[in-house]
């Protein structure tokens, strides 16, 4: 029998940094919610200090200030509670590769490997799921599918936002085809 993923379990992640290239760049924010059976069980989240002050823009993009990060941990820190977090779970992202780049590069400076844990991307499934859309912002699907959401570009409100969407296209894709395992899932999350 296959594991649906509507039925098993997947952790939903989101990452706020300092810009969008990951080599030149610093995650600020990490937050995941781990999700079973269509449920949000737990959850995930912390800000990081990456050392140095936050460009304006990121600040007014997020809300997220220079004095809300003193004292807060740096991500070689969080990693590890991350990984735990996370284990060996599907990671479900909106732009997933470069959520996963940010952590790659935190764990290869820590562990000296790659981070390459299974995931699907919720905007290129969304692009195959739902073709005649305009956009594909994660605010944009959350409304195309009735999906609640508090922010955008905070993470664990992210995290929520995305773990709801991911939920709304797998029901269509259970209901209009039949698919719902990760790897066929998987398939029609691939690059665009």
């Amino acid at each position: 029998m296959k594991e649906l993923l509507l039925e098993s379990t997947f952790v939903s992640i989101d990452v706020e940094a300092t810009g969008v290239d990951p080599a030149k760049s610093d995650i600020i924010e990490i937050a995941c919610v781990r999700v079973e059976g269509g449920i949000i069980t737990d959850s995930f989240s912390t800000l990081i200090n990456p050392g140095y002050p936050l460009p304006q823009r990121i600040t007014e993009l997020t809300g997220i200030t220079n004095a809300m990060l003193v004292g807060k941990p740096q991500m070689e820190e969080v990693l590890p509670g991350f990984l735990r977090f996370v284990r060996n779970s599907v990671l479900v992202a909106h732009r997933v590769e470069k959520d996963i780049a940010f952590i790659d590069k935190y764990y290869r400076r820590l562990y000296g490997k790659r981070f390459r844990p299974p995931h699907i991307c919720t905007l290129n499934l969304a692009k195959n799921v739902l073709p005649n859309l305009k956009r594909y912002t994660l605010k944009d699907l959350a409304d195309h599918l009735g999906v609640e959401y508090n922010r955008v570009h905070r993470a664990m409100d992210d995290a929520k936002t995305t773990a709801f969407v991911f939920l709304e296209l797998l029901k269509i894709l259970w209901n209009r085809l039949g698919i719902g395992e990760y790897l066929e899932v998987k398939k029609l999350s691939k690059g665009y």
